[in-house]
């Protein structure tokens, strides 16, 4: 008998011998329901859950053959009639949607929980999210985001009024606690707004928020192409080897294969990475880690393509692999060789008086672990060339690449990025895009090539270990005389961005403070293990933690207050970098450890009653860092913006970058309203397309509200201006209080701009150190600083 159930509350019938597949694929394979996500397919992380007869399941693991009778929620049927459930506004209105992968499934445990449980205390709502994962932050926002939506089940009309009743205003406040808003005018302008009249510093949903709360808005995952051929990779399977020949004979003749792609099949270069296009493709002949990619078989479904995989015979000669970084050393595989020397340590270092600690250091691998897998999209014609949309940061970066590996011009490529299930560096180097655009151009149609959580762990770059020598000198007043950091990285087979994070890791060796003299040296390898490559800190975080370490443990050797100890030697205006950058306006981190410190002792006289508590006792812990904002050392950092007024009286915004969950879309949004005086409701943005925006380097390095906020804010005044001559106006925003209708008169007025931020420079350039005069000489385009206290 068939299977029944019902999904949304619309009858579904499935034939007996389909009991065995899963609800998450019939979900998003036939009834085209893609709100609910494949984060793991193992059912750990929530993102496909949806209801089931009021109770929360996971849809990956769930087969239906167990679904007769059943009624099923997804994320879809939830809103009624164009109005948002409670639940869902309220995650909005507390701020807690980011990159929206996870939401959905996190919305509809919550919807079942205070079904349950109406009026629950923090600690149950701790519990009811314990299986629902999310990457992009930590779990505050969408506590507040229960508590917000418990008060509106209870009384709906708080969830009117604009924000303007006085309950919702004191639960919204409530949920914004630490969160505050200062706005800089530009040096020297007279203008000053009414707070009504500014869009930045205002509290508003996310840009793309209601789509996320609804599970409307696609990931690279949720599309689909007409005819699409879907791969699965042959890896390697083994650390180090040679590649003798591939077996293709019984994988050829499974189900539904259409072609394996080798090799053989790589129009122009067989290789691909940001800075040097190394790592192959196809192997056909060394094999430098375990999944390096040996073939792609293409198939009618991915089933089908993973089955034949699996067929594909490998004869392979196995080598000694280098897995430690000291063997890498010895055998002189180095990525990049780096340091720097200031003042004179040798010296420095035989003052009397001075404590001197020291030790060595050592983090490991970090995987990102985005919520989102690696997906590419790619489609070929003769006429055009290629399109192709995958989950990456780096789009202009990717069409660079493709254009070699494809032995084509870069015109003829289109790259194209969906809003991302989380970034967080990992999808700034590539990865199966190359695969991707080979084969849709031997096919020459679309292919669709998706990786599973387990093949994401294993293919995807990580964050560099690191081992770490450093040495911190200190005279008895607490004042930081001499420094001296051998720092060693593991960048994997491939180079990668390696080079620039031992870089950065050099440049941050120290962190944000004052140092009289000393060296630093840097090395990273090349080993037969994962590669490595960009992670939020880009090689800071690894140089901090040593360096902060040494910092408190001179601190209670000397007898000095560990915020005194920071204070003292902190960053002021004037100071220089241990690269010799003077830093000359915006050096925060005194204002951030005098905040952190009030508030720590504030902490610190409510929580040390407590304790001791049996055998535990109260830690107290604090470290500071500073982080460049932009990718700096050389690097062309640039974006731009596009102004253009539709036949609609819209206003079309074409900005460089790629959201990947941090809120560049509104931001942008934010800067746009406040250059033109205009509600985003009134704009159309348009970004991260190779094809209608200004070029932008990959999207990293707290880089993209700086440089694309600036393109975006220049091109709106000189669209202004434009457009001040156009009306004979002398309003300095000229579209102020004019409404859709009026403005459709001045359709097709637009305005380009294309933004660079001053010239950096990388660490080893000696000759700009050398030649430039001190003021022209930075690293990177700016700095943020930080403090953090925490107790456990």
């Amino acid at each position: 008998m068939d299977h029944q159930f019902y999904v949304n509350g619309k009858l579904c019938s499935v034939s007996a011998s389909c009991g065995d597949i899963s609800l998450l694929h019939y979900l998003r394979e036939e009834l085209h329901l893609t709100g609910a996500k494949d984060g793991c397919g193992t059912g750990q992380c929530g993102a496909c859950t949806v209801l089931i007869d009021d109770v929360p399941k996971r849809a990956c693991i769930t087969k239906l053959a167990k679904l007769d009778g059943k009624q099923i929620l997804t994320i879809e049927g939830l809103a009624v009639g164009g109005k948002l459930h409670p639940v869902q506004q309220a995650f909005l209105d507390a701020g807690a949607i980011q990159c929206g992968f996870c939401t959905p499934g996190l919305i509809l445990t919550v919807v079942a929980f205070l079904k349950q449980n109406p009026s629950p205390s923090k600690e149950e709502i701790e519990k009811a999210l314990n299986r629902n994962i999310c990457r992009c932050t930590g779990y505050v926002k969408f506590i507040e985001a229960v508590e917000l939506a418990s008060c509106y089940l209870a009384d709906p009309s708080l969830m009117e009024g604009n924000n303007q009743k006085d309950e919702k205003k004191s639960l919204l406040k409530k949920t914004c606690m630490l969160e505050s808003t200062s706005i800089y005018e530009e040096v020297g302008s007279t203008v000053e707004r009414p707070v009504d009249d500014r869009f930045i510093g205002r509290s508003l949903w996310d840009a793309d928020g209601v789509k996320k709360a609804t599970g409307e808005l696609a990931f690279a995952a949720d599309l689909n192409l007409p005819g699409q051929l879907h791969g699965a990779l042959v890896f390697a399977d083994i650390p180090h080897g040679v590649l003798n020949g591939l077996d293709l004979s019984e994988a050829e003749q499974m189900p539904g294969v259409a072609r394996i792609i080798t090799a053989k099949d790589v129009p122009a270069h067989n290789g691909y990475g940001i800075l040097k296009q190394d790592q192959p493709i196809f192997c056909d002949g060394e094999i430098g880690f375990s999944h390096d990619v040996l073939a792609l078989v293409l198939a009618d479904t991915e089933a089908h393509a993973r089955a034949a995989a699996k067929a594909v015979k490998k004869d392979i000669t196995p080598l000694p692999p280098v897995f430690s970084m000291e063997k890498a050393l010895e055998k002189g595989q180095i990525h990049k060789e780096l340091g720097t020397v200031i003042g004179d340590p040798d010296t420095v270092k035989q003052e009397p008086g001075l404590t001197i600690v020291s030790g060595r250091f050592t983090t490991p691998y970090q995987e990102h672990a985005c919520m989102e897998t690696e997906c590419a999209i790619a489609n070929w014609s003769n006429e055009t060339g290629l399109t192709i949309t995958a989950t990456t940061q780096s789009i202009f970066e990717v069409r660079r690449v493709l254009a070699r590996v494809l032995g084509e011009a870069e015109e003829r490529i289109t790259v194209k990025a969906q809003p991302l299930g989380g970034g967080f560096g990992s999808k700034a180097d590539l990865s199966i895009e190359a695969a991707a655009a080979v084969a849709a151009r031997a096919v020459r149609g679309p292919v669709k090539l998706r990786i599973n959580r387990m093949e994401s762990l294993n293919l995807s770059t990580k964050r560099h270990p690191f081992r770490m020598d450093y040495t911190l000198g200190v005279d008895p007043e607490g004042n930081f005389r001499f420094f001296e950091a051998e720092l060693l990285s593991d960048g994997g087979p491939y180079l990668n961005l390696s080079p620039r994070v031992i870089d950065q890791a050099c440049l941050f060796s120290v962190g944000p403070y004052r140092m009289h003299s000393g060296r630093v040296h840097g090395v990273t390898v090349k080993t037969n293990n994962l590669p490595c490559g960009a992670f939020r800190g880009f090689g800071i975080n690894q140089a901090n933690f040593a360096m902060e370490s040494l910092i408190d443990e001179a601190a209670e050797k000397i007898g000095i207050d560990p915020f005194a100890i920071r204070l003292k030697n902190a960053f002021r205006v004037g100071d220089s970098t241990v690269s010799g950058e003077i830093l000359r306006s915006s050096v925060g981190i005194i204002e951030t450890l005098k905040l952190c410190k009030d508030a720590a002792k504030s902490a610190y006289e409510e929580l040390a009653p407590q304790y001791p508590k049996g055998n535990k006792v109260l830690g107290v812990g604090t470290a500071s860092c500073f982080k460049n904002v932009g990718a700096g050392k050389g690097k062309v950092d640039d974006a731009g913006a596009i102004f253009t007024i539709l036949p609609d009286g819209r206003i079309e915004l074409r900005v460089s970058g790629v959201d990947m969950g941090q809120g560049f879309r509104t931001a942008m949004l934010q800067i746009a309203s406040e250059t033109l005086g205009i509600p985003g409701e009134e704009f159309i943005e348009i970004n991260g397309d190779t094809s209608c925006t200004h070029h932008h380097a990959n999207a990293v390095g707290e880089r993209q509200t700086l440089i694309n906020g600036s393109a975006v804010r220049e091109s709106g005044k000189r669209f202004n201006a434009q457009l001040r001559e156009k009306m004979h106006t002398t309003k300095e925003r000229p579209l102020v209080g004019l409404t859709r209708e009026e403005r459709k008169q001045y359709a097709g007025e637009t305005f380009s701009y294309h933004y660079a931020s001053p010239k950096t420079y990388p660490l080893d350039d000696v000759e700009a150190k050398r030649t430039l005069p001190p003021e022209q000489y930075r690293n990177y385009p700016g700095y943020a600083y930080v403090t953090q206290t925490a107790f456990i």
